[in-house]
């Protein structure tokens, strides 16, 4: 790691924290580096005047923070963890457009049974016959829900404990989980954009299960609501993973690009597809 990188790297951390509303850092210094994935990753060590945390960031991954004092214990926690799921949310994250039922395994392994039923629920809106048909797809609603609470709990152990909840509170599970994945005062308005989705799918659900007047229409909005909650809550932990920081085409703003080596080791060239631009881009 030559100086300049270091220095460059440090004013990125040090933004990065700001973002998530951590200042006052007293400690930032790399604690251990990896390569046997092809490319240089680095895990710093980092502590403001009340926290601790490992910042991971490297070649042609997204940055992202774990807390020292949870889930991860060592470098090599936060490193393992954190090219895992990038590697596998990388492999998936440029495909075609996909209707919102199609998102629903979203390459998580703990929400397929939520996919299938859901997927079910909506092969069932073909063959409506009755004011209880209609009920029952409510009811798969807030049953998936309630299950997606339960996913989100397994993966932030302490939700419960911390916020004072129980474990069929989707609301304020979802609440909770979204101040998490979407930190900071620049997602202020997120934030609420996404907590009034989620608590409008359990209101929905919960009015199609009691009430005998509802009609098809009522069940389709039911439905998209609770796939629309399964599938945000997916895109927000990719935010908090860090694909904010994803390199862009300065001409054309396109995601769509390509790296070239070129003579000199420390420099490659990033192409765009979409229009052609090219430029420098130091290691």
């Amino acid at each position: 790691m030559t100086p300049e990188y270091r220095i460059e790297t440090q004013k990125q951390i040090t933004e990065y924290l700001q973002g998530n509303d951590l200042e006052n850092i007293k400690y930032m210094q790399v604690e251990q580096t990896f390569d046997d994935l092809g490319s240089e990753i680095h895990v710093w060590n980092v502590k403001t005047e009340d926290s601790s945390w490992w910042v991971v960031q490297g070649d042609g991954v997204p940055m992202n923070l774990y807390s020292q004092d949870a889930n991860y214990f060592s470098a090599d926690e936060a490193y393992s963890f954190h090219m895992g799921i990038t590697q596998r949310l990388q492999a998936s994250h440029q495909k075609g457009f996909k209707h919102i039922i199609d998102e629903l395994p979203l390459d998580i392994e703990h929400v397929k049974s939520i996919s299938r039923r859901l997927n079910l629920a909506a092969i069932d809106l073909n063959n409506v016959t009755g004011p209880e048909d209609i009920q029952s797809i409510g009811l798969t609603c807030r049953e998936s829900l309630i299950e997606l609470a339960g996913v989100l709990v397994n993966d932030n152990p302490t939700i419960l404990k911390d916020n004072d909840l129980k474990a069929s509170d989707f609301k304020g599970i979802s609440n909770a989980v979204i101040a998490i994945y979407a930190q900071g005062s620049s997602n202020a308005k997120l934030r609420k954009r996404c907590r009034s989705l989620a608590e409008s799918a359990w209101d929905h659900s919960s009015e199609i299960v009691h009430s005998p007047n509802r009609n098809i229409p009522d069940a389709k909005i039911c439905l998209l609501f609770t796939c629309s909650v399964v599938s945000i809550l997916q895109n927000l932990y990719l935010k908090h993973l860090g694909f904010d920081s994803e390199p862009k085409c300065n001409e054309c703003k396109s995601l769509d690009y390509a790296f070239h080596e070129t003579d000199d080791e420390s420099v490659l060239v990033m192409q765009c597809n979409s229009c052609g631009h090219e430029e420098a881009v130091k290691l």
